[in-house]
């Protein structure tokens, strides 16, 4: 008890049975304390809840009910509680609420503190709701969330690779030609020297062809797979062209380069490839057979910053605050389903980064995305 050195009055003792008759009811658990932390009331809510029978566990330290590594913090809080001039309290302002059952189990609450006087004595009452089912649904609809925006990633992917095939064909073609002339030609040929000249041709065009499928098969592949890894955006842009190459299978675009020297980011490569194929071909949608795309890299404050410019028609502004919108699209049915940018800042966004678009209609786009530039514990540098 309190200061009170002697019994409880027979006041008191009925006050507090009727107390316990009443929160009987109560469908949450309520659980009633002293100043010394015993448990005085302890209803069937709290039974059913933590397991234990009242009469087994009246008396006892309100610890039992806490896991033991988060004792000390809930002493410390209800110390604070009991020395403020504040009547009630949701405790859900802590960091984290558990309670422990009486087989071990745990289970997280939302919990409110009030204070009583009784006789004298200071009383504090905790409510206890377990959220256990509720703590569940939400991590089911961020897995639910997360799946589906993999889904739509994985999608935009195999959409852009489709479009590859033709272009593929066509380039895996010309050297597989050049590969069967060479070896005609060693079978046929009796100078070494230009045996030597086809067989390098050979292994040359078996290199090219490789090159090809590893970047295909590297973009194509769920990303899930692979952990962070340093990657150098200039050989990911680099990659990205190659593919776009091969995606439009034409000979008329133009590209002016400035990738300057930058540090590393941590990302997984297949992931930031597939943002910069998306901008850079949507840069070369919007300018059609003309214009040139611009293409640069930068370190600035501490961020890896690509620019991504094109001259094509440019965004009006009604559609700038769209162009994220999942399905959202102003091109024609065979140009794209309106994906490719929502699938881009899911990804910048998933390693720190920014992507921010500015447009003049008549005169352009400019895309600019930036990572920050990460140890690989995730830490800023």
């Amino acid at each position: 008890m309190s200061e009170h050195d002697g019994p409880r009055s027979d006041a008191g003792i009925n006050r507090e049975l009727q107390l316990s008759g009443v929160l009987s009811v109560a469908p949450d658990a309520i659980i009633a304390v002293g100043r010394d932390s015993k448990i005085r009331i302890f209803n069937a809510g709290a039974e059913k809840l933590f397991g234990y029978l009242a009469a087994d566990i009246m008396g006892q330290s309100l610890d039992e009910l806490i896991p033991a590594r988060f004792r000390t913090a809930h002493a410390t809080h209800m110390e604070r509680f009991q020395a403020s001039t504040e009547q009630s309290r949701l405790m859900a302002e802590r960091s984290v609420i558990v309670g422990v059952r009486a087989d071990g189990s745990e289970f997280p609450a939302e919990a409110s503190v009030s204070k009583l006087e009784m006789d004298g004595e200071l009383i504090l009452t905790v409510m206890l709701h377990d959220v256990t089912a509720r703590k569940q649904a939400e991590a089911e609809l961020i897995a639910a969330k997360e799946q589906a925006e993999q889904a739509l990633i994985q999608a935009e992917k195999m959409a852009a690779v489709g479009t590859l095939a033709s272009g593929i064909g066509h380039e895996i073609n010309n050297p597989l030609y050049a590969i069967l002339g060479a070896a005609e030609a060693i079978r046929d040929g009796d100078d070494p020297v230009r045996r030597k000249a086809h067989a390098q041709d050979i292994i040359d065009y078996c290199k090219h062809v490789s090159g090809i499928i590893k970047n295909l098969t590297s973009y194509a592949r769920p990303a899930e797979r692979h952990g962070l890894e340093p990657i150098d955006v200039n050989e990911v842009i680099a990659e990205a062209i190659a593919m776009i190459k091969l995606s439009f299978h034409s000979d008329i675009m133009e590209f002016d380069q400035q990738l300057n020297p930058v540090p590393a980011i941590f990302a997984k490569s297949e992931d930031v490839q597939q943002a910069f194929f998306n901008v850079i071909r949507n840069g070369l949608q919007a300018m059609g057979s003309e214009g040139t795309l611009a293409i640069e890299s930068v370190c600035d404050a501490g961020r890896v910053s690509v620019r991504v410019r094109d001259t094509g028609a440019g965004i009006a502004p009604e559609n700038l605050a769209k162009i994220y919108d999942p399905f959202f699209t102003t091109k024609g049915p065979e140009e794209g389903e309106g994906i490719g940018l929502f699938v881009v800042r899911q990804i910048v966004e998933k390693y720190g980064g920014i992507i921010e678009f500015e447009s003049r209609v008549g005169e352009g786009t400019e895309c600019t995305i930036s990572f920050p530039i990460r140890e690989p514990n995730g830490e800023d540098l």
